[in-house]
């Protein structure tokens, strides 16, 4: 029994340092020694419990999805609104807003470079799936607030889609501000949208803005016409 917590040990010691390495270097300067070196591992012990990189970056992928899952839990536990538990997701890059900057969303930007090996890659396939982790959690949370399901998809895959960008951005031009503002953007956009008042929930923040540049346009066109008259 001991050797057995041992070897489990050691494979969560190395899905732990593939998970660090997989973030900061990517997957394609990732090799198998040096998530050996980072876990502290003789490489010929990393093939005992890997055979390929590729199983690694699976075993990975699988670590963030329960991550992820426990973290929906604890905000689902935590609060009783979805609305609440919505703003715990667009909060939730700040809890890591300087790795963000620095190697960008450790989700986000895995996934991208997952998604290059092709549609048919099993390992694109499971980056596709982490994400969907986020937007399922995010629809039932819509589902539950009294969203109808077609708006409840459309808008928890527009929220995802939005924070994901930011965190994009905020990476690509290395700004912490940029990213808390943008998620503050998101933010009102979705309390907006969960208003009682408003009866669509999918106008997105950049429509809403278009939208409230022409209606301001119009507002001015229908002042100046009655100042002309």
């Amino acid at each position: 029994m001991p050797e057995a917590y041992a070897a489990a040990d050691k494979r969560s010691e190395l899905v732990r340092a593939a998970t660090q390495l997989l973030h900061e270097h990517g997957f394609q300067r990732t090799t198998l020694a040096d998530v050996a070196g980072a876990a502290e591992v003789p490489l010929g012990n990393v093939y005992y419990y890997f055979k390929t990189k590729d199983a690694l970056a699976e075993a990975v992928i699988a670590f963030h999805e329960g991550a992820l899952r426990e973290r929906f839990a604890a905000w689902t536990s935590a609060h009783r609104e979805p609305r609440i538990r919505l703003r715990c997701l667009v909060r939730a890059p700040l809890d890591s807003g300087d790795r963000i900057i620095q190697f960008g969303c450790p989700h986000g930007s895995l996934c991208q470079e997952l998604e290059k090996l092709g549609p048919d890659a099993p390992l694109a396939k499971a980056g596709a799936r982490l994400l969907a982790v986020y937007i399922d959690w995010a629809e039932r949370q819509l589902l539950e607030h009294g969203c109808r399901r077609r708006e409840a998809q459309a808008l928890a895959t527009e929220l995802v889609a939005a924070i994901q960008g930011t965190m994009l951005v905020a990476h690509t031009m290395r700004s912490r501000e940029l990213l808390a503002r943008q998620l503050r953007r998101i933010e009102r956009w979705l309390d907006d949208a969960l208003s009682p008042r408003n009866g669509s929930a999918l106008e997105s923040p950049h429509r809403r803005d278009e939208s409230n540049g022409r209606h301001r346009h119009a507002g001015g066109r229908r002042v100046a016409a009655r100042n002309h008259t």
